[in-house]
């Protein structure tokens, strides 16, 4: 039997319904700023791993920009919320 789909469909990794995870975790895992974080980390271990100072400074930097703009999210969310809730 041969797999027919493309390797490169950007389709999801994870199959959620699966998996049986929570709507909210599942959620989370679709965020693209939660992505931005994971694939900042890994390029920093391949930096790191590969004893390239100038790409390990380089994604260090881009994962502390993913990791701002994540903190952000969550603190503008539970601001929405406190508001909501009076």
């Amino acid at each position: 039997m041969s797999d027919t789909t493309a390797v490169n469909d950007n389709a999801p990794l994870l199959d959620i319904d699966a998996l049986g995870l929570d709507e909210a975790l599942a959620g989370a895992l679709g965020d693209p700023r939660l992505e931005n974080v994971v694939g900042a980390a890994v390029l920093v271990a391949t930096a790191f791993r590969l004893r390239d100072e100038d790409a390990l400074i380089l994604t260090l930097r881009r994962l502390t920009d993913a990791v701002d703009a994540l903190e952000e999210a969550a603190e503008a969310e539970l601001d929405e919320r406190r508001a909501a809730c009076g």
